[in-house]
């Protein structure tokens, strides 16, 4: 099997806590072929969206994780309809190239390509407010962008987290304490 994971640029990808480094590597285990692609090469012509990818060997050294198969060059764009599974893992910011890949993404799926994470889900369903469905389990959770309703919860609270829906990583959380 053939399995096109789109990623964010593999050299940004830290191998040693990366869930996508992991699934390439347990696929390549399991003796299917591995292909990256970054989502600024996704398009649609003719009828079909395709991307760009490049097929590499993984590695189990976390600091030189992969090698690209065939040299450096990217490969020809390929419809991702094709691959046995197209495994959407790129990271945020949730931004409008982010929107339009799932966009192209579900196009796909359409032409009968088997992508995971289902498009429409990641761009439907945003993992930091999914906890919503579970309020009752939660610690109190404030959205808002009302800097005046935000001081508010941080003085009722007095010690919160605060982290961005857009984006990802510990930089951009942080605690405050009153």
């Amino acid at each position: 099997m053939e399995f096109l994971f789109v990623i964010d640029a593999p050299d940004s990808l830290k191998a040693y806590k990366d869930t996508s480094v992991a699934m390439m590597r347990a696929a390549q285990k399991r003796g299917h072929a591995v292909w990256v692609c970054q989502q600024e090469s996704l398009h649609w012509k003719k009828g079909e969206v395709a991307g760009a990818a490049q097929r590499i060997s993984l590695t189990d050294n976390d600091e030189d994780w992969y090698r690209a198969i065939g040299g450096e060059k990217r490969h020809s764009s390929r419809p991702l309809a094709e691959y046995s599974a197209v495994l959407m893992r790129k990271d945020p910011p949730f931004d409008l190239e982010y929107v339009v890949s799932t966009w192209l993404l579900s196009a796909a799926v359409r032409e009968g390509a088997r992508v995971f994470n289902a498009p429409d889900a990641i761009r439907d369903h945003n993992e930091k407010l999914a906890i919503a469905e579970f309020a009752r389990f939660t610690a109190p959770t404030l959205v808002s962008r009302e800097p005046e309703r935000i001081q508010a919860f941080i003085d009722e609270q007095r010690d919160i987290v605060v982290k961005r829906l857009d984006v990802m990583g510990g930089e951009n959380v942080f605690r405050v304490r009153v």
